[in-house]
């Protein structure tokens, strides 16, 4: 009956215990929207606050960047005006220079023009002293010296000290050699060969009459006749072994025959060269030649 009594008890006071609890919860969860409502309020007062200060930065920039645009609209204006005015002040001096520069390749066209026309002049001038030259000679080689007429009591004899014939008429000593080397010079090869020969023959024992025949030698060895050339270089040697082209002579009589492919005459005439020689500027040349020949440069005795 007790137990009863209790289990009524209990049943009638169950209502109220689940509704104290309901209400302890409900306080909690009020408690806990208000706290929400608080965080969302000072997280929309932060982000009002940034939006304000984000607002101002912008408006700044605008004004900065409208400033901005407003100096450099100023700058380009004043660039503009300066770049007109200067092109107003250029155009008329650089209209003027092209003018003067026109009238100037007027004057470089006549100039040009005229000096061709004297090019021309000079030509035509040089073709007919060459002729006359030309013809002179050939009006020289065709005449002879006549013999001296005999004296009285000789009759078929020559006067003593002259010979019954000589150069051609007008042939001297200096003029005819440096006629001969000024063909040399200019590579009238043919022209001055046939020179130098003849002032050998008629001048021999003048002081050009070794340089005339090295000449030769010289000639040949320009149109690569190397036998010819080591003939006439060794003539220079043998004829006149004492004159001033002695030395280049017997170099080029071994560089002649080294091109002729006559080895050791080569080789052999580099080597007296170089005893002969010991000072010539052709030494260093001479011994690299040897060197091409297969030949140490080991200088021969002294030749006399």
């Amino acid at each position: 009956m007790r137990a009863s009594r209790l289990l009524l008890l209990g049943v009638a006071l169950a209502p109220a215990i689940l509704l104290g609890q309901k209400k302890e919860e409900l306080v909690s969860i009020q408690r806990d929207v208000a706290q929400l409502e608080d965080n969302v309020k000072q997280l929309q007062k932060s982000l009002d606050e940034k939006m304000a200060a984000l607002t101002a930065l912008m408006q700044q920039a605008l004004e900065v960047s409208n400033r901005n645009a407003a100096t450099l609209a100023t700058m380009q204006k004043e660039v503009d005006q300066k770049l007109a005015d200067q092109q107003t002040k250029l155009v008329a001096p650089v209209a003027s220079l092209g003018l003067k520069v026109d009238d100037m390749s007027g004057d470089f066209s006549k100039v040009r023009e005229n000096v061709a026309e004297l090019v021309r002049k000079f030509n035509d001038l040089d073709a007919k002293v060459t002729d006359i030259s030309q013809t002179v000679r050939t009006l020289a080689a065709q005449q002879t010296v006549a013999p001296p007429p005999a004296a009285a009591g000789t009759s078929g004899e020559t006067t003593a000290g002259q010979t019954p014939s000589g150069p051609p008429a007008g042939m001297s000593v200096e003029l005819s050699f440096q006629t001969a080397y000024s063909d040399y010079m200019g590579k009238k090869d043919n022209l001055a060969l046939d020179e130098f020969a003849k002032y050998i023959q008629y001048f021999p024992t003048s002081a050009h009459a070794p340089e005339a025949q090295y000449y030769v030698g010289q000639i040949y060895y320009r149109a690569e006749a190397y036998e010819d050339a080591a003939k006439a270089f060794d003539a220079v040697l043998e004829k006149f072994p004492k004159n001033p082209k002695t030395s280049e002579s017997q170099y080029m009589k071994a560089c002649s025959l080294m091109n002729a492919k006559h080895k050791t005459a080569a080789a052999t005439e580099f080597k007296s060269f170089l005893a002969n020689y010991p000072d010539s500027p052709h030494v260093r040349e001479a011994h690299k030649h040897l060197r091409e020949l297969g030949y140490e440069p080991t200088p021969a005795k002294r030749g006399k």
